[in-house]
């Protein structure tokens, strides 16, 4: 199994208490993970923000929703982009709306993660699930 240092989010393997790339005590930090991932999705590096989003998304992180709802205006591409596709796999009503917004984005990329995430959302919200 695979994880992430949670000072400089390298990946890792999830044995290892010391970051091979930045020597992070990886174990020292009091956060909850979901805190630390919710937390670098404000990761100054968009290839950060990236990887984090997805990570979010593959998690299913309900608390990160209103984060990678911001992330959907992100400057870079691929961070909406992979905000998008985190917030369809996470299936949170919440983001309709953005979603809705990124539908018409300016990037090819951008509107077919929009499309795939409204496609999931919708069919949650057709069949009444809680979001």
């Amino acid at each position: 199994m695979r994880a992430f240092c949670t000072s400089c989010w390298a990946e890792v393997d999830a044995a290892q208490s010391i970051c091979p790339v930045c020597g992070f005590d990886i174990r020292s930090d009091p956060r909850s993970y979901d805190d630390k991932i919710a937390s670098a999705l404000r990761h100054p590096l968009p290839e950060t923000r990236a990887r984090v989003c997805e990570l979010a998304g593959r998690r299913r992180m309900r608390t990160a929703v209103p984060i990678l709802i911001e992330r959907t205006t992100d400057p870079d591409t691929y961070v909406r982009v992979a905000a998008l596709d985190a917030l369809g796999e996470i299936g949170d009503l919440r983001a309709l709306g953005p979603v809705e917004r990124n539908c018409r984005d300016r990037s090819l990329l951008v509107r077919e993660a929009a499309l795939r995430a409204r496609s999931r959302l919708s069919a949650i919200a057709s069949v009444g699930s809680p979001g």
